[in-house]
């Protein structure tokens, strides 16, 4: 993998108390790491069956947390083979045989093995449930042969000369702003972040609100079992800041009210077929536990190991491991977010995976002007379909170091939370609607819906216009035949709205009303024949944020959603 996010540059030192909290952590029967990493060969072990489960569909409560059934059931997503977990004999036989079982994927029905002596191999690949030869995904090592993680994390050379900023035109680049002055600011939303750890995250200054505030549900490591993620790496420290982080004139995250799970599953400091594993396997926790996005600044092309490489070819969406489980993610509810790559300016070029994956969201990184970055992958997927999928500001993106300071990076690494968090606010506003109906509405109202290329794909989204697109009403029951269309929604300073099935009716009364069904405006108009179309001319009494107009003719009444700018 590579994390994504490059060059970070001192805005200001803050100081800060280290604070102890108590976390209660979801531990669930599958999936642990059940042996610490020792340097052994590591192999991924593929099961024939779950024939002898002792887990049932009739029962998913056994195996995942009220809140993913309630996830499901809200999209009408069928429980499925692929969530029960594996047969624990099999797990049971590869322990007795003489591995260490490392992590458990119940979606690939399989498991990483740490095999001590190579001869196992063809003892495990003769059992009768292993279904092919065990696939090696890391070599055997001692640490001294790992490469230093500064290298690694060198990927561009943007951003070394901004001087001073805060975050918002980050979020106003999307008119993010403006649902977080509505109210929407991710409140009772769950974003898991995968990354390559979180170092001082339980610490920083930017981050204290959201651990005085419990909304911190869980982590887990699924790269070494046992170490700290508090301890591993900085860069999942800065995605999270981009989120969740609140520090006065500095930074505001996208989504700070959200709740949050940290998972790590990059190891920084090499390079192998393993940590795709890894990402499987975080990415069912998150399942798991009911989160609603996954948001994953990293991505896969080539490894330490030449014979693990992935071709363009492979960037198909069917092909990599990481990029089959991220649309597995998707298929469960999840909206999965990942970055797009930072290798345009490289030989590579194009997205890596995860970003080829279908049904979900690669995000490539523009300047604060909404230019694309030289740095941020290409698409489109090896088979043709628009990649990346949208954009946001990726270059002078403002986020707080895990040694206190506030800094501006580089990166689609810093693209990908500001999509994951706005998406958040955006789904917290309609809670109602499954991940294809956000997504789809989400790319309509982006710059480049109409033509989509291969360096923006679907273009900047609006998160106003797609708040107001969400929201909008259609006749019912109610309406006897009234239909309205607002335009220019979201609004300035005057609104027309069309009207049709009103046959000769000789006025309409227009209410404006907010959220909290506050009345700010009310009118009656006169309606011919001839003009249909009616205009409200000035709307300056009203604040930013989105507001009701309620239309009564002798035909019925129809409430329609509209947005002020």
């Amino acid at each position: 993998m590579r994390v994504y996010g490059g060059q970070f540059l001192g805005l200001a030192t803050m100081n800060f108390r280290l604070r102890t909290y108590i976390v209660f952590i979801l531990f669930l029967s599958f999936g642990n790491g059940l042996s610490a990493q020792a340097g052994y060969p590591v192999y991924w072990v593929s099961f024939t069956d779950k024939d002898h489960t002792p887990y049932s569909l009739d029962s998913p409560g056994e195996f995942l947390s009220q809140r993913a059934i309630d996830r499901r059931l809200k999209q009408g997503i069928d429980f499925g083979e692929s969530d029960l977990p594996v047969d624990p004999a099999y797990l049971d036989s590869l322990s007795f045989l003489g591995a260490s079982i490392i992590n458990v994927s119940n979606w690939f029905n399989g498991a990483m093995i740490e095999v001590p002596d190579p001869a196992l191999i063809e003892v495990i690949t003769a059992a009768e449930f292993v279904l092919d030869t065990p696939l090696m995904i890391r070599p055997g090592f001692t640490y001294s042969m790992k490469k230093s993680a500064s290298s690694k994390l060198e990927l561009c050379s943007e951003g070394d000369s901004y001087p001073y900023g805060t975050s918002h035109n980050q979020i106003a680049m999307l008119d993010g702003d403006a649902l977080h002055e509505s109210g929407y600011r991710g409140e009772g939303m769950l974003i898991a972040i995968l990354d390559a750890g979180f170092l001082n995250a339980d610490s920083i200054s930017s981050l204290q609100h959201v651990w005085q505030s419990a909304n911190i549900l869980a982590w887990r490591d699924f790269v070494k079992d046992g170490v700290d993620i508090f301890d591993a790496h900085n860069h999942g420290t800065q995605v999270f800041s981009i989120i969740g982080g609140i520090e006065e004139n500095l930074l505001y995250g996208t989504a700070p009210e959200a709740e949050f799970v940290l998972v790590r599953t990059e190891d920084a400091i090499s390079e192998y077929l393993i940590e795709e594993y890894n990402w499987v396997c975080g990415a069912e926790f998150a399942d798991s536990i009911g989160a609603d996005i996954i948001n994953s600044s990293l991505g896969y092309a080539l490894f330490e190991d030449a014979s693990q490489d992935h071709s363009y070819e492979d960037m198909d969406g069917a092909t990599a491991p990481i990029s089959i489980a991220a649309g597995i993610a998707a298929s469960k509810g999840m909206v999965v977010v990942t970055s797009a790559g930072n290798e345009g300016g490289n030989s590579w070029r194009y997205i890596t995976a995860p970003a080829d994956a279908d049904n979900i969201l690669a995000v490539g990184a523009t300047d604060p002007s909404g230019i694309i970055t030289g740095f941020s992958s290409r698409g489109p997927s090896a088979d043709g379909r628009v990649k990346p999928d949208l954009c946001a500001q990726g270059y002078q993106t403002v986020s707080q170091h895990s040694g206190g300071s506030f800094t501006t990076c580089a990166g689609t690494s810093c693209s990908s939370p500001v999509i994951a968090g706005m998406l958040a606010c955006l789904w917290q506003s309609m809670p109602g609607a499954g991940r294809e109906e956000l997504l789809s509405q989400v790319r309509r109202k982006s710059s480049r819906f109409i033509t989509p290329d291969a360096e923006y794909g679907y273009g900047i989204p609006n998160f106003v216009e797609t708040f107001a697109l969400m929201h909008e009403s259609v006749p019912d029951e109610t309406s006897g035949g009234l239909a309205v269309s607002l335009f220019p929604n979201p609004a300035d300073d005057e609104i027309f709205f069309n009207l049709s099935g009103l046959g000769k009716e000789t006025h309409v009364t227009v209410n404006i009303i907010d959220m909290s069904g506050r009345l700010y405006y009310q009118a009656n108009f006169p309606t011919l024949e001839d003009r249909d179309v009616l205009k409200i001319s000035d709307l300056t009494f009203l604040s930013s944020g989105p507001y009701l107009m309620r239309i009564t003719s002798g035909s019925g009444t129809l409430t329609q959603t509209f947005f002020k700018k």
